[in-house]
């Protein structure tokens, strides 16, 4: 009698764990809620968190004038951007939030943008509010640090990006300098097959 109990207790382990295989989960979900926002894009037209609706996009923060991290993290959202191209996903969108407002014009996101990609239709460049705004909005929505040091040109950040669903929920977080691309790609699949 024992054996037949063990025997239906590993076919039914075996079912549970086959029927689990199945599914298309995304790992270590954050779930953060993000408000609602409407500033510039690098072509120095309105641009929010509406023009994004149904969309899946990935977030980072940036500054152009950064000697720092900041043209390494461009440079690894461009590889990205090339990848999601050759992948054939639609409806996916970049963003990288200015976090030096004051300095970043749209004619300078522009010409930053144009460094790194020939592709500017699916990425957007953000500026047109204050200092104290991105960095109050980056701390509440994205748990994310940012301080404009006084009397200096360089801004203190750190270095995420951030996958946001098509609703604007703000879904998981990665590493923006050591990428990991694959597991990106593979967030961004089950998140448009979701949609579906």
């Amino acid at each position: 009698m024992k054996v037949f109990y063990k025997i239906v207790s590993i076919i039914c382990l075996v079912i549970l764990l086959s029927s689990c295989g199945g599914q298309e989960v995304i790992q270590n979900q954050l779930n953060w809620s993000l408000e609602d926002f409407e500033y510039t894009n690098q072509f120095g037209e309105p641009f929010g968190k509406k023009d994004l609706q149904g969309k899946v996009w990935i977030a980072n923060f940036i500054f152009t004038n950064c000697n720092t991290v900041c043209p390494p993290i461009t440079a690894n959202m461009a590889r990205l951007q090339r990848l999601i191209d050759k992948e054939g996903l639609d409806n996916v969108a970049l963003v990288s939030y200015s976090v030096d407002p004051e300095v970043d014009t749209p004619e300078i996101l522009q010409k930053f943008a144009s460094k790194f990609t020939e592709n500017q239709k699916n990425w957007y460049f953000l500026t047109g509010y204050v200092q104290e705004h991105i960095e109050q909005f980056a701390k509440e929505n994205f748990r994310f640090f940012i301080q404009k040091i006084e009397g200096q040109d360089q801004v203190s950040h750190g270095t995420d990006l951030f996958l946001i669903d098509q609703s604007g929920t703000i879904v998981k977080s990665y590493d923006a300098i050591d990428v990991p691309y694959e597991e990106i790609l593979n967030d961004i699949i089950i998140l448009l097959k979701n949609n579906k």
